[in-house]
């Protein structure tokens, strides 16, 4: 059977949170805020529902929910009890691993719901790529995460079908993506201030779009991606592209920028993954030597190095 069959239709929503109808400020994705539990994860999911709504008057027949803002906690932001029925939700432990493990190709196409620009966007309401540090070129290009999770469902030959956010995320999304369809939940000043839609109408407008773009299913391709892909990885810091270079075969092309010349998206991804995590080792040295002027942080440090001692020997 086709993927593009008008009977079985299947489609993955991958959501993010910073272009989420609603949320306009940055309590609202984080763990550990009260704003996050009681106003942000319900946003999430009521955009999820509102696009699976919109899918299933379309014709979906199967429908996975990919929850892949990285900041919930553990990494988890929709609200299970409050999700439509009958869709699978991946909110597994391991956060990367979450979109391969729902997506193959019998998939018919992507939903990418509540995405946010790419990093150094002026008007993009709390734009980055993956985290806050990076800037990352492919094949010379700046990219943001709309293109990078499109390149990882070129492997299995998805398309993207549509996309919803603040208008610098739709601008972006529609210069990569010519055909998607978008909807526009807030207008945004700068990296901090937004302006939103009321809920009910972003909402209405996600499930009218949702629909119009599976109906329009047959106009879709997944995106192409020249190899080898050449990899660029700039961060603010010259300590961080120290930390990412060690990365075998990556090569330092500026003083605060990594390179890689990968075969597939996939290795072109593991790169990018590690890089980052590398590099997020600045961060976490910067912490531990603010947690060591607390008062009994000593104390701390020897009983954590205690329990590794009595872990080894046991």
């Amino acid at each position: 059977m086709s993927r593009k069959t008008r009977n079985g239709l299947k489609v993955v929503i991958v959501n993010d949170m910073e272009g989420i109808s609603g949320i306009n400020d940055w309590h609202h994705i984080f763990y550990g805020c009260r704003e996050f539990e009681e106003f942000g994860r319900i946003q999430v999911t009521e955009d999820v529902n509102a696009t699976i709504r919109g899918l299933r008057a379309a014709g979906a027949t199967d429908i996975s929910v990919v929850d892949y803002h990285g900041s919930g906690g553990p990494s988890k932001n929709i609200v299970p009890e409050r999700l439509e029925k009958e869709v699978r939700l991946f909110q597994g432990p391991d956060l990367p691993s979450r979109l391969k493990e729902a997506v193959d190709n019998s998939v018919t196409g992507a939903a990418f719901i509540g995405f946010h620009a790419m990093a150094e966007t002026e008007d993009g309401f709390l734009r980055h790529t993956i985290n806050p540090d990076p800037k990352i070129k492919v094949n010379g290009k700046f990219v943001g995460e709309t293109a990078l999770n499109a390149y990882a469902l070129s492997e299995y030959d998805v398309p993207v079908i549509m996309v919803t956010g603040d208008q610098a995320l739709i601008r972006e999304a529609s210069t990569f993506l010519p055909r998607v369809e978008t909807v526009q939940v807030k207008t945004s000043v700068d990296c901090k201030t937004t302006k939103c839609l009321p809920l009910s109408k972003a909402r209405s407008l996600i499930e009218t779009a949702a629909k119009r773009a599976l109906l329009r299913i047959d106009e879709f391709q997944h995106v192409e991606i020249a190899k080898p892909i050449k990899v660029d990885i700039s961060f603010p810091k010259k300590e961080q592209a120290d930390l990412s270079e060690i990365v075998p075969r990556a090569e330092r092309c500026a003083e605060k920028t990594v390179s890689y010349k990968a075969e597939s998206w996939d290795e072109a991804d593991e790169f990018i993954k590690t890089a980052l995590s590398l590099a997020n080792q600045f961060h976490i040295r910067t912490l531990v030597e603010k947690l060591s002027e607390l008062k009994g942080s000593a104390r701390v440090s020897f009983e954590w190095a205690e329990n590794r001692i009595k872990e080894w020997l046991s």
